[in-house]
Order: C-alpha cells, then sequence, then structure tokens
C-alpha cells in the first residue's frame, strides 16, 4: 500500500512554477493557458491558502459588473437613438403641422401655436420615455465600472500572491495622475 501511494504521488505531479498571469478569464504560467484542473491545483495553494472560492467570487462579481456596463450602455444607446429619431419626427411633424394650420386659419398664430402644442402632446411620451431610458442606462453602465474594477484588482491580487509566494517577480502597478504633487499641481508617474 504504501508503495502505491509513492508511485500515485510520482505521477500526479502538483507543483507548478514560472510566472502566472491572468488571461482571458483564466490563468497562463509562462504564456501557456492553463486547464480549469491546473488552475484548481494552484488556486488550492496560494501562500498555504485555499483561493478557490475568493478566485470563483471575484470571477462572478467582475461579470456582474461587465453585464451592467454592456447592459447599462445598450440601453442608453438604444433611448438616445429613440431620443433623436422622435426629436427629428416631431421637428418634422410640428412642422407641417404648423404650416398645414396656418394656411388652414389665414395665419393665425393662436391656430398654428395650438397645433403646434397638440403634436408635442402626442410626443411627450416618447421623449420622457426615451430620456429615462437613457438615465438609467448610464447610471447602470457607470455602477458597473467599480465593480469590475475593484474585482478585477482581486484577480490580480491573487495572481500577484501567488507569483510573490513562488519568488517570481511581479511588475508593480503603473499609473498616471493629475492632480496635487508635491511641487503643485501636474503630472504624477507612480510606479
Amino acid at each position: 500500500m504504501l508503495l502505491g501511494v509513492a508511485a500515485f504521488a510520482q505521477f500526479n505531479d502538483t507543483s507548478y512554477s514560472g510566472l502566472l498571469e491572468r488571461h482571458n478569464g483564466g490563468m497562463r504560467l509562462d504564456g501557456t493557458d492553463l486547464t480549469p484542473d491546473e488552475m484548481a491545483i494552484i488556486l488550492a495553494d496560494v501562500n498555504g491558502v485555499d483561493r478557490t472560492l475568493d478566485w470563483e467570487s471575484y470571477k462572478r462579481k467582475r461579470a456582474l459588473g461587465e453585464g451592467l456596463i454592456i447592459g447599462g450602455s445598450s440601453a442608453a444607446a438604444a433611448g438616445a437613438v429613440v431620443f433623436v429619431g422622435t426629436t427629428v419626427v416631431w421637428v418634422l411633424v410640428a412642422a407641417l403641422g404648423g404650416g398645414i394650420a396656418a394656411v388652414a386659419s389665414g395665419g393665425d398664430d393662436d391656430s398654428t401655436q395650438s397645433a403646434v402644442d397638440d403634436i408635442s402632446k402626442q410626443f411627450a411620451p416618447w421623449f420622457w420615455g426615451s430620456g429615462i431610458l437613457t438615465g438609467a442606462g448610464a447610471v447602470t453602465a457607470i455602477s458597473g465600472i467599480p465593480i469590475l474594477v475593484v474585482n478585477n484588482k482581486k484577480l490580480n491580487g491573487i495572481v500577484n500572491e501567488w507569483n510573490q509566494a513562488q519568488g517570481n517577480v511581479v511588475a508593480s502597478d503603473i499609473s498616471l495622475n493629475f492632480g496635487a504633487a508635491p511641487s503643485g499641481i501636474g503630472l504624477t508617474l507612480n510606479f
């Protein structure tokens, strides 16, 4: 029985080395995409801690952020298209209706204004609906951005933690910011 355990252990080498990076929702080790089983082995021991549940949680939340951004952007774009289309049609119909009312009334400004007001009342629900859709879509898309960014950082943190435990050099985050600097206001490069 002991010989069987030793032989089994020789064929199931679970030690990985190299530079780990996130790639397309998965991981790469030294440029080679890892299978889900290989990822599970790596995530089971990230610096002595099983990070599998964390990885799956952050991945789901990241997907939620992407969904909010894509869905919200689509809704905002659809609302904007409907708003612009409604505006164009309203202008054409109001101009035509106002013109017909002006001709029919012999140039009476009150009849012309009344015709344009009646047409505007018919288009009001379209303006309101498209405006609300555009605003709600924009708010939804904007709310997805921090969810996506935070969970990307957490996923990258797991990968960086594994790399550091393996003794790999991890590239630091580099950022270019505009704002307060030690010598006043300006651009700062942080790395």
